[in-house]
């Protein structure tokens, strides 16, 4: 295991005309990081592989690494199409990007089986197409049409389906913590085998929803995996206001569970820590907390234009592209060659398009029905 050094983080500064300059702010805590040898890490059930090269690919299993890069390539695609739709006029509010989070969920379905349990966030619809859920559902989800989850009854983030075992996440982040903490404690209590993975972003750890389900989770051993998205910015927050801890990761030591620290650009790596946490969970090993570290490339949302974050900081994780990172080793390991690699994003390309057409071409909802589903039958 390796230790990420005690590296320097930057945040926007406002200047009185209105522009920003970068202001370098110290790790959260430099002096416990650098004490943060594989030692005493090990001694405190944290593992830290961010700064190690990437997840090596030798006697994986091709079908493993084609899945996660159809679904990198397929969650850029949706991406890409949706960012255009939402400039067109075509969305009814606005849209939360994913980009540079598409290798953290396609990690996460490819080390999970279809009968666990799943609460994502809004940066997470590349584990969402990965899950089965249609990408004219989720269009039509942002355009409050009658084919999207909710039958056109929200018109934003809110989709879910119970039958691919995915929650309806809330807008009151981490809210759905707690209700997976729940899907955990079912599952143990039924003696099912069944885990529960849920997700937030680096924010969402200061509320008391994350202490209250993770304390829980821990108390009960359940079989859940916490992921953390920590993308440096909690809208407007940067990392260095959000929490004087080292990482994200260690803060399971307070919990007496598990934790791993992770590159969330490297989809094979986030795969190697998923299937560990996973597989931990489903044995009766209790909960992890898995950091996956990456960079929110858009505002919050497409209205924010993000201008409280320093470009030099956009520029550099510019050159950690998951999808490009992950497509390049494949090539280089020849899993797929050029020409294959080329196919597959025309296919997904055209696979977008085709969704709007069907999301745009689809109903409003029929307001005589406007309460089915509010009570149960």
């Amino acid at each position: 295991m390796a230790t990420s050094t005690p590296a320097k983080r930057t945040a926007a500064k406002k200047n009185t005309d209105n522009t920003s300059t970068v202001e370098t702010i110290a790790s959260p805590d430099p002096e416990l990081a650098s004490k943060l040898t594989p030692e005493v890490l090990a001694a405190i059930d944290v593992k830290d592989t961010y700064a190690n090269p990437p997840a090596e690919l030798s006697d994986r299993d091709p079908e493993l690494l084609k899945k996660l890069y159809h679904g990198v390539i397929r969650g850029r695609a949706f991406e890409d199409r949706m960012h255009s739709m939402y400039r067109s006029g075509d969305l009814l509010g606005s849209y939360y990007s994913g980009n540079w989070h598409e290798a953290i969920g396609a990690g996460i379905m490819a080390a999970m089986r279809d009968d666990d349990w799943f609460a994502p966030l809004h940066r997470d619809v590349t584990a969402h197409l990965m899950r089965g859920m249609p990408p004219e559902q989720i269009m039509a989800s942002f355009m409050g049409k009658a084919i999207g989850p909710t039958g056109g009854r929200d018109g934003t983030l809110h989709y879910g389906r119970l039958d691919l075992r995915t929650y309806n996440p809330p807008s009151h982040i981490p809210a759905n913590f707690p209700v997976a903490t729940g899907f955990a404690f079912a599952s143990k209590y039924r003696g099912e085998d069944t885990v529960t993975v849920a997700i937030c972003g680096d924010g969402s750890t200061s509320r008391a929803d994350f202490h209250e389900a993770v304390n829980l989770a821990a108390a009960q051993d359940l079989p859940i995996v916490f992921v953390v998205q920590n993308n440096q910015w909690a809208y407007s927050t940067p990392l260095p206001l959000q929490t004087h801890s080292a990482t994200f990761a260690i803060k399971a030591v307070a919990y007496g569970i598990h934790g791993i620290k992770v590159d969330g650009t490297d989809a094979v790596a986030v795969y190697d820590a998923m299937a560990e946490a996973i597989e931990r969970a489903r044995s009766g090993g209790g909960a992890t907390i898995v950091e996956a570290v990456t960079m929110r490339m858009h505002g919050h949302a497409e209205h924010d234009p993000a201008d409280y974050v320093p470009r030099e900081m956009l520029e550099e994780w510019s050159k950690k592209d998951p999808v490009e990172l992950l497509e390049k080793r494949l090539i280089d390991a020849k899993v797929i060659t050029e020409d294959e690699a080329k196919q597959t994003r025309e296919d997904a390309r055209k696979w977008a398009i085709e969704a709007r057409k069907i999301a745009i071409a689809a109903p409003m909802p029929d307001p005589s029905n406007i309460e089915d589903g509010i009570y149960a039958e």
